[in-house]
């Protein structure tokens, strides 16, 4: 599964639509992660070809903690409106919309990591979340996320069998 420097990098391009196409991956990648870790057959459950909210819901039926389910859906419906509109930019609405969607303990997740980030990044000179841009609201969200996810499928064993290689 990708690490945060990744993700970071995949959020560094231009234009928002990439942000939003390549970050959705990159969480996309940590959910599958998360599934595979619980089957003994992956290459069949990659044959299945599930769509994005199938991925969801097979997650939460699996055991990834049920506060994942709204930020995964509300990240799978921004991307899809990217993807199936004309959208140049992140709006204020639909960073808002990814943050309301986080659980209280994700939200202080997000919070205490910009209060780390100010004291051991003072250089970058990172706002209060309420002052950042759409866009920057939008990769804290991600990051949080994307962090949680890996916190999950670390906490689940890995099943193997001969059919994984």
């Amino acid at each position: 599964m990708e690490n945060n420097s990744d993700l970071y990098e995949a959020t560094k391009g231009e234009d928002d639509l990439g942000v939003v196409i390549r970050s959705h991956i990159i969480i996309e990648n940590g959910l599958n992660s998360f599934i595979e870790r619980l089957m003994y057959d992956k290459k069949e459950f990659r044959k299945i070809n599930l769509e994005f909210d199938k991925k969801v819901k097979l997650a939460v039926s699996l055991g990834l903690t049920d506060r994942f389910k709204a930020p995964l859906c509300s990240l799978g419906k921004l991307r899809n409106q990217f993807a199936h509109t004309i959208r140049s930019e992140i709006s204020a609405q639909d960073a808002n919309n990814l943050y309301k969607s986080f659980s209280a303990e994700d939200k202080k997740v997000l919070h205490d990591s910009l209060v780390r980030t100010r004291k051991e990044l003072p250089e970058h000179r990172v706002d209060e979340y309420k002052n950042l841009a759409p866009r920057v609201k939008y990769i804290f969200n991600v990051v949080v996320l994307n962090a949680g996810l890996k916190a999950a499928s670390r906490q689940i064993p890995n099943k193997k069998r001969q059919s994984d290689a």
